[in-house]
């Protein structure tokens, strides 16, 4: 478990993508606060405890924040504007943890943990978190909540449910030996993020991700993640193996996939090899519930 964290993380970092046809929103121009400022303590102390992994009948538990991210945004809005932000990387010395200084009264807290590669989503409109192909899709939290802000100092601790559906398709035969690339096209889900109601955002979207698998013989499963717009949907999901110059080997579609919220569907069998008798299989991971349905064609 440990040796396929280390790979899934960097193989994260070398995930490239280039398309989308949702426009995010641009954020204003703001000037973020040095370490020592957001070391010292304001009238509010955040501080993120667990994740909560939430299925969709019960809570599977808690788990430490650094293993599910690597960024950290602490937004507060008032009167449906922005009015302060923390971002915070994994590596910080105070990761999970911020203060501000507020006017007393009452705001909206928006805390939302990822691992997009590329930097940060917009924040500006919390009904409408929009994350990229080039920031890269990733397992997901988020806290939305009113928060009460007094003169005193006071610390919240923070638990974060997460928001992300995630397929995680599995190869079992060997690869070519010029693969390079492989790359997920899909559509269905929403790379958009209502933090308010905890589902995706009613957009069009195309979401890609293209992770570079250079010299490996048995590829180890490969996650891509979407923000559903209800409780269950299906996902239309093309997948094409690429050469160094991006040519194509071997391209694959699957239509309707079927997925459910914070849950995960697991495609396995074999992709290069298409005579061989493969199929759909569903297995239970820690800490998500697989969404059971019937075997399909691979």
């Amino acid at each position: 478990m440990k040796l396929n964290r280390i790979f899934y993380s960097g193989l994260m970092l070398a995930a490239l993508a280039a398309f989308s046809c949702e426009k995010p929103i641009l954020e204003e121009n703001e000037t973020e606060p040095t370490q020592q400022e957001q070391n010292q303590k304001g009238n509010l102390v955040l501080r993120v405890s667990d994740f909560r992994l939430v299925s969709a009948d019960a809570t599977r538990g808690v788990v430490d924040i650094t293993e599910y991210c690597s960024r950290l945004n602490f937004v507060v809005y008032k009167d449906g504007k922005k009015v302060d932000s923390r971002t915070q990387t994994k590596g910080d010395s105070n990761f999970g943890e911020t203060a501000m200084t507020l006017e007393p009264g009452t705001y909206k807290l928006l805390v939302l943990a990822h691992s997009s590669n590329g930097g940060n989503p917009t924040l500006t409109d919390p009904e409408s978190i929009h994350f990229t192909n080039a920031l890269g899709f990733s397992d997901t939290f988020y806290f939305y909540d009113d928060i009460e802000v007094t003169s005193q100092q006071q610390t919240h601790e923070v638990t974060l449910t997460r928001a992300s559906s995630m397929l995680r398709f599995i190869i079992n035969d060997e690869v070519p030996s010029n693969l390079k690339y492989i790359q997920f096209y899909y559509t269905g889900g929403s790379g958009v993020l209502n933090a308010v109601t905890g589902y995706g955002g009613l957009v069009n979207s195309k979401q890609e991700m293209l992770y570079n698998v250079d010299g490996y013989t048995q590829l180890p499963p490969l996650r891509v993640y979407t923000f559903l717009q209800e409780d269950e949907a299906k996902l239309d999901v093309t997948v094409t193996a690429l050469d160094a110059n991006k040519n194509t080997i071997v391209e694959r579609k699957f239509e309707n996939v079927p997925m459910k919220r914070n849950m995960v569907t697991e495609y396995s069998g074999s992709f290069f090899d298409h005579s061989s008798e493969n199929s759909f299989t569903f297995k239970a991971e820690t800490d998500w519930e697989v969404y059971q349905q019937s075997t399909y064609a691979f």
